[in-house]
Protein backbone atom coordinates (compact mmCIF):
# COMPACT_ATOMS: atom_id res chain seq x y z
CA UNK A 1 0.00 0.00 0.00
CA UNK A 2 1.40 3.29 -0.82
CA UNK A 3 2.10 5.96 1.83
CA UNK A 4 -0.59 8.45 0.57
CA UNK A 5 -3.28 5.33 0.68
CA UNK A 6 -2.14 5.13 4.58
CA UNK A 7 -2.42 8.63 5.13
CA UNK A 8 -6.26 8.81 3.49
CA UNK A 9 -7.10 5.37 5.54
CA UNK A 10 -5.87 6.97 8.71
CA UNK A 11 -7.50 10.12 8.08
CA UNK A 12 -10.98 8.55 7.16
CA UNK A 13 -10.35 6.51 10.52
CA UNK A 14 -9.44 9.66 12.39
CA UNK A 15 -12.94 11.47 10.47
CA UNK A 16 -15.09 8.54 11.76
CA UNK A 17 -13.91 8.62 15.34
CA UNK A 18 -14.50 12.36 15.42
CA UNK A 19 -17.83 11.86 14.31
CA UNK A 20 -18.67 8.66 16.31
CA UNK A 21 -17.86 11.40 19.58
CA UNK A 22 -20.06 13.77 17.91
CA UNK A 23 -22.82 11.41 17.47
CA UNK A 24 -22.71 9.80 21.03
CA UNK A 25 -22.91 13.38 22.27
CA UNK A 26 -19.15 13.39 23.87
CA UNK A 27 -18.75 17.04 22.88
CA UNK A 28 -22.19 18.18 22.34
CA UNK A 29 -23.11 20.35 19.41
CA UNK A 30 -19.13 20.84 17.15
CA UNK A 31 -17.88 24.60 17.46
CA UNK A 32 -14.40 24.93 16.60
CA UNK A 33 -11.69 22.72 15.76
CA UNK A 34 -7.42 23.40 15.76
CA UNK A 35 -5.87 21.35 13.13
CA UNK A 36 -1.93 21.06 13.98
CA UNK A 37 -0.63 18.85 11.22
CA UNK A 38 3.32 18.21 11.65
CA UNK A 39 4.24 16.25 8.02
CA UNK A 40 7.42 14.82 6.63
CA UNK A 41 9.54 17.49 4.97
CA UNK A 42 8.72 15.55 1.13
CA UNK A 43 4.61 16.68 1.64
CA UNK A 44 2.75 19.76 1.13
CA UNK A 45 1.24 21.85 3.74
CA UNK A 46 -1.40 22.27 1.18
CA UNK A 47 -2.38 18.40 0.81
CA UNK A 48 -2.33 18.10 4.86
CA UNK A 49 -4.85 21.44 4.57
CA UNK A 50 -7.24 19.70 2.61
CA UNK A 51 -7.48 16.13 4.11
CA UNK A 52 -8.04 18.30 7.27
CA UNK A 53 -10.64 21.10 5.87
CA UNK A 54 -12.51 17.37 4.48
CA UNK A 55 -12.50 16.22 7.89
CA UNK A 56 -13.79 19.69 9.99
CA UNK A 57 -16.49 19.57 6.45
CA UNK A 58 -17.50 16.02 7.85
CA UNK A 59 -17.51 17.17 12.01
CA UNK A 60 -19.72 20.45 10.75
CA UNK A 61 -21.85 18.89 8.15
CA UNK A 62 -20.82 21.13 5.39
CA UNK A 63 -18.93 23.07 3.39
CA UNK A 64 -17.41 26.33 4.64
CA UNK A 65 -18.91 30.10 3.52
CA UNK A 66 -15.22 31.74 4.03
CA UNK A 67 -11.98 30.65 4.14
CA UNK A 68 -8.96 32.80 4.42
CA UNK A 69 -5.36 31.16 3.76
CA UNK A 70 -1.90 31.91 4.77
CA UNK A 71 1.49 30.35 3.82
CA UNK A 72 3.83 29.47 0.95
CA UNK A 73 3.26 25.93 0.44
CA UNK A 74 6.92 25.02 0.72
CA UNK A 75 7.53 25.06 4.81
CA UNK A 76 3.57 26.37 6.21
CA UNK A 77 0.55 26.88 4.98
CA UNK A 78 -2.53 27.80 7.64
CA UNK A 79 -6.49 28.51 6.69
CA UNK A 80 -8.82 30.00 8.92
CA UNK A 81 -12.38 28.92 7.71
CA UNK A 82 -15.89 29.50 8.98
CA UNK A 83 -19.26 27.74 8.34
CA UNK A 84 -22.39 29.16 8.00
CA UNK A 85 -23.46 27.92 11.60
CA UNK A 86 -20.96 30.21 13.21
CA UNK A 87 -18.70 27.14 13.46
CA UNK A 88 -15.15 27.93 12.70
CA UNK A 89 -11.68 25.84 12.34
CA UNK A 90 -8.39 26.81 12.02
CA UNK A 91 -5.89 24.38 10.40
CA UNK A 92 -2.26 24.75 10.23
CA UNK A 93 0.25 22.12 8.43
CA UNK A 94 4.41 22.58 8.54
CA UNK A 95 7.45 20.25 8.83
CA UNK A 96 7.95 18.54 11.34
CA UNK A 97 11.50 18.45 11.34
CA UNK A 98 14.05 16.00 11.24
CA UNK A 99 13.31 12.61 13.29
CA UNK A 100 10.17 14.36 14.86
CA UNK A 101 6.94 12.11 14.85
CA UNK A 102 4.61 13.36 12.39
CA UNK A 103 0.25 13.22 12.29
CA UNK A 104 -2.20 15.94 13.16
CA UNK A 105 -2.80 17.32 16.72
CA UNK A 106 -6.56 17.94 16.77
CA UNK A 107 -8.86 19.98 19.29
CA UNK A 108 -12.61 19.43 18.76
CA UNK A 109 -14.46 21.68 21.36
CA UNK A 110 -18.31 21.42 21.74
CA UNK A 111 -21.24 22.86 23.57
CA UNK A 112 -20.96 20.65 25.85
CA UNK A 113 -17.36 19.01 25.97
CA UNK A 114 -14.42 18.72 23.79
CA UNK A 115 -12.08 15.80 22.75
CA UNK A 116 -8.33 16.30 22.16
CA UNK A 117 -6.03 13.91 19.77
CA UNK A 118 -2.43 14.06 19.42
CA UNK A 119 -1.16 12.16 16.24
CA UNK A 120 2.38 12.98 16.32
CA UNK A 121 2.13 11.50 20.18
CA UNK A 122 1.13 7.98 18.51
CA UNK A 123 -1.77 8.68 16.93
CA UNK A 124 -3.22 5.13 15.67
CA UNK A 125 -3.79 4.19 19.38
CA UNK A 126 -5.59 7.43 20.13
CA UNK A 127 -7.60 7.42 16.79
CA UNK A 128 -9.64 4.39 18.51
CA UNK A 129 -9.95 6.35 21.71
CA UNK A 130 -11.76 9.32 20.19
CA UNK A 131 -14.88 7.45 19.21
CA UNK A 132 -15.57 5.69 22.41
CA UNK A 133 -18.42 6.89 24.42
Amino acid sequence: MSTSSNISTYVERLSDALAAAIANGRVGAPRFVRWIDRIPVSESPTDAITSGIEVCNRVFGSTPVREYIHGDDALQGTLHAVWDNGASAIISAGPAGSGANTGPEIMLLGSSGAVYFDGAQGGVATVELVGRG
